[in-house]
C-alpha cells in the first residue's frame, strides 16, 4: 500500500474538528507525511445588487478581513491546544467551503482528506453536511469521514 504523503483536515471549529486534527496528527505521524489544517472563511451573501441582477453577495473588506484575522487566531489557538507541531501547516481559504477544499486538494497534492458529519440521521438514516457529502462524492483522493461526538 502506498503511504500518503499530505494529509488534510478541514477544519469548521465544530466538535468534531479536534477529533480529525489528531487523527489526522496520528495518520500523519504513521505514514511521515505533511499534515495540514484549512479553515474556509465563507462568502456571504448580505446584499442583493439592484435592478434585476443577478444577486451578488458581498462583505465589506474590513468585516472580511477581520473574519480572515479572526479565523487565523482560532486556527493557531486550537493547533497551540492540541500541541501541534510547527510543521503543520494551518491555512485560511476564502470561498464556498466544497470549492476551496477541492482546489486546495488540487493545488496540493492532498492523497487523503479527513472530513466529519454531524451523525444526526436524516431521512434514509444516514445523512452528512453538504460539504462532507460533496467531498466523498467528488474527492479524486481518499477521503476518510469521522462521526461527531454524540454528546455534540
Amino acid at each position: 500500500m502506498k503511504a500518503y504523503q499530505h494529509v488534510l483536515v478541514p477544519v469548521d471549529f465544530s466538535p468534531v474538528s479536534p477529533r480529525l486534527i489528531n487523527r489526522g496528527k496520528e495518520l500523519a505521524a504513521h505514514y511521515q507525511s505533511r499534515l495540514t489544517l484549512l479553515h474556509v472563511v465563507q462568502d456571504l451573501p448580505l446584499t442583493a445588487q439592484a435592478f434585476g441582477d443577478v444577486p451578488s453577495i458581498t462583505i465589506e473588506p474590513e468585516l472580511q478581513a477581520k473574519l480572515i484575522d479572526d479565523a487565523q487566531k482560532q486556527l493557531a489557538d486550537l493547533a497551540k491546544q492540541l500541541e501541534l507541531s510547527s510543521e503543520v501547516v494551518l491555512e485560511i481559504a476564502e470561498g464556498l467551503p466544497y470549492d476551496s477544499i477541492m482546489e486546495y486538494v488540487a493545488d496540493h497534492e492532498v492523497d487523503l482528506i479527513l472530513t466529519g458529519h454531524s451523525a444526526k440521521k436524516g431521512l434514509i438514516g444516514f445523512m452528512m453536511g453538504s460539504t462532507a457529502e460533496s467531498i466523498v462524492k467528488h474527492a479524486k483522493c481518499d477521503v476518510f469521514v469521522m462521526q461527531a461526538p454524540k454528546d455534540a
